[in-house]
C-alpha cells in the first residue's frame, strides 16, 4: 500500500533564537525582544501588574526575568519567546507579550500578555497583533496561533480579535487558577490558511 506524503510535511518552522535581533513595528507600538537593559522600565511595568490585577510579583521576579531572557527562543516545544511592547513615541515598555510554542511539530503557539487577567489597551493590543502575526506566520512558520481572554472580556478584545482574523473556538473551564480561584478562559485562533487570504484582499 503506497501512503502519499502529507504535502505540509515539508514545511519546517524556522526556530528563532537568542541571538536574533527583532524589531517588528505597526502603528502606536514597536515590538522587540527584552534585554537585560530593559530591567527598569520592567519594574514599572510590574509595579503597575501589580496594581491593576491585584497580584503581586514574585520575590523572584527579577531572577526569572534575566532566567526568561536568557533562554528567550522559538524551536521546541514548551519555549518562550519574550517580547517587550515600547511605545514608539517615548520608547517607554508599557507591555510584555510572550509566544509559548505549544507544539513545533504542529507549529501552534500562544500568545500570553504580562497579566493574563487584564490584556490592556485594546487599539495597542490591534497593533501588537498586526506587528506580530505577519512575523509568526510568514518568518517563523507558524500554521496557528491562539489567545486565551477572560471571558467576561471587560476590554473588548474579543472585538479586536475578531478584526484580525481570529475566531472563538469555546470555553475552557476551570483553565486558570487565579487570586479567587479557578476561572474560564475564552479561546480564540487564527491560522495561516485563514490568515493569508485576508491579507491579500487587504492588498
Amino acid at each position: 500500500m503506497c501512503i502519499e506524503p502529507n504535502p505540509a510535511s515539508h514545511l519546517a518552522l524556522h526556530p528563532v533564537l537568542r541571538r536574533h535581533l527583532l524589531h517588528l513595528g505597526h502603528g502606536s507600538i514597536n515590538l522587540r525582544s527584552l534585554q537585560r537593559t530593559d530591567l527598569a522600565g520592567w519594574r514599572t511595568l510590574c509595579g503597575q501588574r501589580r496594581s491593576g490585577c491585584h497580584l503581586a510579583c514574585r520575590t523572584d521576579a527579577e531572577v526569572q526575568l534575566f532566567i526568561g531572557i536568557q533562554r528567550s527562543r522559538l524551536q521546541e516545544d514548551n519555549d518562550r519567546l519574550l517580547l517587550g511592547v515600547f511605545d514608539q513615541a517615548s520608547h517607554a515598555l508599557v507591555d510584555q507579550i510572550t509566544v509559548r510554542l505549544q507544539s513545533a511539530r504542529g507549529r501552534s503557539a500562544e500568545l500570553q500578555r504580562f497579566c493574563q487577567a487584564d490584556w490592556g489597551d485594546a487599539q495597542r493590543f490591534a497593533h501588537t497583533l498586526h506587528a506580530l502575526c505577519p512575523f509568526l506566520f510568514e518568518q517563523v512558520g507558524l500554521h496557528r496561533v491562539y489567545v486565551m481572554l477572560p471571558p467576561d472580556d471587560s476590554a473588548g478584545l474579543s472585538e479586536v480579535l475578531r478584526a484580525a482574523g481570529f475566531q472563538k473556538e469555546g470555553l475552557l473551564r476551570d483553565h486558570h487558577l487565579g487570586a479567587d480561584g479557578w476561572e474560564d478562559r475564552s479561546l480564540h485562533a487564527l491560522t495561516a490558511s485563514t490568515w493569508r487570504p485576508r491579507q491579500a484582499a487587504m492588498g
